[in-house]
């Protein structure tokens, strides 16, 4: 057994997917592939199992799986020690904060994972915050929306997709509109309406609202997307949302008269710390996002 197939085992395991898998590790398809089954014969047991769409891991992968974060874990503390005992990596990122936090907190725990020297500090912020934070140099990245704004003063010039997404009419699984398959706006004229007021899109929606002569009856209005979805789940009132939100007692339907879609990525300018803004774009780029 060998370390670059435990990390190799691990890229597939925690991507659910070969093909990802290899992306992250920065290595081939194939190569993956023969070295999870190069390991597998060693052990002497199936460490996945394979279908046309992703792979899933057996007890055996399970098991080896805990053991192999410790492993690879420990020897990159151990190399990253040796190799920047008197070097202080540091990242700062600015998250806008009407992403949604679960793909936030699974990025960051997966990266700090593979880069234990390294001090990632992380600052949720609106637009115009991050903005603010860029013009005064206290972060070297931000994870935000994409959008066509002027190049004249702007501290990041850089920009990369990560994924685009449209917004949907969220409702408690039991309201009476979850049975339809999508909402009109007319449908929510007489529905108590959750309004989330740091929305990007609010104006926009607020236009439409107005051209289909609809009058929503706003029931509540906060800044907080956990408050929003936990008053949506408890049957308070409906709410629009992106769609990458998600709750257990919630469902989601597409409005028909919304076109909007927001792209979400990264922005970043040409800082002294290039080299680690790089690098953890390429590895948020292999990421499994919605």
């Amino acid at each position: 057994m060998e370390l670059q197939q435990l990390r190799l085992f691990l890229a597939a395991a925690e991507l659910e997917s070969f093909t990802r898998g290899a992306k992250r590790a920065f290595v081939s398809q194939p190569a993956l592939s023969a070295s999870v089954s190069k390991l597998e014969a060693e052990m002497g047991v199936k460490l996945f199992t394979r279908n046309k769409r992703n792979v899933v891991l057996t007890p055996a992968g399970r098991m080896l799986l805990k053991r192999a974060k410790l492993i690879v874990e420990e020897c990159a503390k151990a190399k990253d020690e040796l190799k920047h005992h008197d070097v202080l990596r540091m990242l700062r990122l600015g998250v806008v904060n009407t992403l949604s936090i679960a793909h936030v907190a699974r990025l960051i725990e997966q990266y700090r994972r593979e880069n234990p020297r390294l001090r990632l500090s992380v600052f949720d912020a609106t637009e115009v915050e991050l903005e603010r934070l860029a013009q005064e140099s206290r972060i070297d990245m931000a994870l935000t929306l994409l959008q066509d704004r002027p190049d004249s003063g702007r501290k990041f010039s850089h920009s990369k997709e990560l994924f685009s997404e449209t917004y949907m009419v969220a409702m408690a699984s039991h309201h009476h509109l979850s049975r339809s398959s999508s909402v009109r706006l007319a449908d929510l004229e007489n529905e108590p309406f959750i309004a989330r007021s740091h929305c990007e899109y609010r104006r926009v929606f607020q236009d439409l609202i107005k051209s289909n002569g609809v009058r929503l009856d706003v029931a509540y209005v906060t800044n907080q997307d956990d408050r929003a979805l936990t008053l949506v789940e408890e049957g308070v009132g409906v709410a629009i949302i992106p769609d990458n939100y998600d709750s257990p007692g919630i469902v989601k339907r597409p409005l028909v008269e919304a076109t909007a879609k927001r792209s979400i990525g990264f922005e970043w300018g040409e800082g002294e710390n290039r080299e680690e803004v790089d690098r953890f774009v390429a590895f948020a780029c292999t990421a499994r996002w919605p």
